[in-house]
């Protein structure tokens, strides 16, 4: 799956700010377009396009340009934060969504902003549709199906699940989720960047 996608009036409602925290981030570090392409391994025409709000970056491609700025993903995914609202907290109004691919999946942001090690999100699945932008390394993915019947592939093996149903595995092994049916379904997804270890 590509890094962008084309960009249309909706998709600009959901992706504002992304574009102008990342040049903000770039030009704060002194370094140019062509400098930040190279460090993140893409090309310097999708990081323009996203800072001008033109394109719709995927996750992968937003971790690759994170690195590559020195900051964790939540300096650019992060919901704004006021001095009344609790830092543990994030407000489903403030939820920040991410498009990706041409169905579209919708990523909704669900850890309060500046978490570290562990992140939230809510994947909606059109039908039809499939997830192939997963970012593999080190730490754990979990997650539990909503709505709808999801196919999780994990190397060679793959499993159908329906709401209620749950799922957790190392993600250093090649994984992607699959919506094949005609309705939509959704799926709670949680990324710890660090093996999970200890009690609760």
């Amino acid at each position: 799956m590509n890094g962008v996608s084309g960009v249309s009036r909706e998709t600009s409602r959901l992706t504002v700010r992304i574009g102008g925290r990342i040049r903000a981030l770039r030009l704060a570090r002194n370094m140019s377009l062509n400098n930040l392409a190279a460090a993140a391994g893409v090309s310097a025409g999708i990081v323009s396009q996203i800072e001008r709000e033109r394109a719709n970056p995927s996750l992968n491609t937003i971790e690759k340009i994170c690195v590559a700025l020195g900051v964790l993903p939540d300096a650019v995914l992060g919901t704004e934060v006021t001095d009344a609202e609790p830092a543990f907290v994030c407000r489903s109004a403030s939820r920040r969504r991410i498009l990706v691919g041409k169905a579209p999946i919708v990523k909704e942001m669900i850890s309060p902003p500046g978490s570290e090690g562990l992140r939230m999100m809510i994947i909606s699945l059109p039908p039809r549709s499939e997830n192939l932008d997963v970012i593999v390394g080190p730490g754990q993915k979990a997650g539990l199906v909503l709505e709808g019947q999801i196919r999780i592939t994990l190397g060679d093996r793959k499993a159908i699940l329906h709401p209620g149903d749950s799922f957790q595995f190392p993600s250093a092994q090649p994984h992607s989720l699959h919506n094949d049916t005609d309705t939509a379904s959704k799926v709670m997804w949680i990324i710890a960047e660090t093996p999970v270890s200890g009690t609760f």
